[in-house]
């Protein structure tokens, strides 16, 4: 899905269903996407069948026709909607990698730059599980926020109701790729498993001093094996990566504020001038104050 364009939402509540109904059989001119919230829902379509538990997701295609295939007790949210570009895709062979390495190159980003829309294409999962968990509660935060902005018929409620449903496609989207990488990887060790967890670690606490032993303490893994996995999956090693950030941080402030070098290099996680200028250099190809000078000329 193009997450640059909301969906446009038709409906979406909660339904109650109980024997001896069995969801009837239609095929939808729209999008509907069902989030479990209790029970089980027997469900059937293009011939696939599911169970439908507490967490589970799925995305009915406008495509296909969907009907029930048993009497059900259950509870779930749902949502009908349109969108101009979603595209049904098979999952690649590579997709857990590519997904991984989407991740890293999205926290590397200059978040103050109109570049990153470019390319903000959600993959939504056909059918997946937020297993309960803190995702499936922000999730359904989200829609039960959407329901609201969709009842009070306010002005623009439409778009503060597709905002929230965006915002639930996000969080699945992104839960997936953290389940698959779970399921996917099943007897590997924990350390494995965490790699988007430092990730996301060492993008929060860039600014803060970091080492190895730290590491180790706050992932409860060997520092260089977890190094050594990072650097499969990343494609380089943890205080490279470390490195990228802070550069990453130092040149947007550098950019858009009058702080001295000094005061950037703490600021972003340095503890030496000397030692931030040298690497700066080797990650930009000049010196902070060339950098200023440059940015200071654009500016005007």
């Amino acid at each position: 899905m193009n997450g640059n364009i909301l969906p446009q939402v038709r409906l979406v509540d909660m339904a109650v269903l109980e024997p001896p109904y069995v969801h009837k059989r239609r095929k939808a001119d729209e999008y509907i996407l069902y989030i479990m919230k209790k029970g089980i829902l027997y469900l059937q379509e293009n011939g696939k069948k599911y169970e439908l538990k507490e967490g589970d997701i799925i995305l009915l295609d406008s495509d296909f026709i969907h009907q029930g295939i048993k009497a059900s007790n259950c509870e779930y949210f749902y949502i009908h909607f349109r969108h101009p570009e979603i595209i049904r895709k098979l999952e690649e062979t590579d997709f857990l990698e590519s997904c991984l390495k989407i991740r890293s190159d999205s926290l590397k980003e200059d978040s103050g730059s109109f570049e990153i829309y470019r390319d903000s294409w959600l993959r939504i999962p056909k059918y997946s599980s937020l297993q309960t968990g803190n995702s499936y509660l922000q999730v359904i935060k989200l829609i039960q926020e959407a329901m609201d902005q969709n009842q009070n018929q306010l002005e623009n409620y439409k778009v503060s109701c597709s905002c929230k449903i965006m915002e639930a496609f996000v969080e699945i989207a992104r839960e997936a790729v953290s389940n698959r990488e779970l399921k996917q990887m099943p007897g590997i060790p924990r350390s494995y498993k965490n790699i988007h967890e430092l990730l996301n670690y060492l993008n929060a606490n860039y600014q803060k001093e970091i080492s190895g032993n730290l590491i180790e303490e706050v992932f409860s893994c060997n520092f260089d094996y977890l190094n050594r996995v990072f650097k499969k999956n990343i494609g380089k090693t943890i205080f490279v990566y470390l490195n990228e950030i802070r550069i990453h941080h130092a040149k947007e402030l550098i950019a858009t504020t009058s702080m001295k070098i000094l005061s950037i290099a703490y600021r972003v996680g340095f503890q030496d001038e000397c030692y931030f200028s040298k690497v700066f250099k080797k990650y930009t190809g000049m010196s902070p104050g060339q950098y200023e000078k440059l940015t200071s000329h654009k500016n005007i």
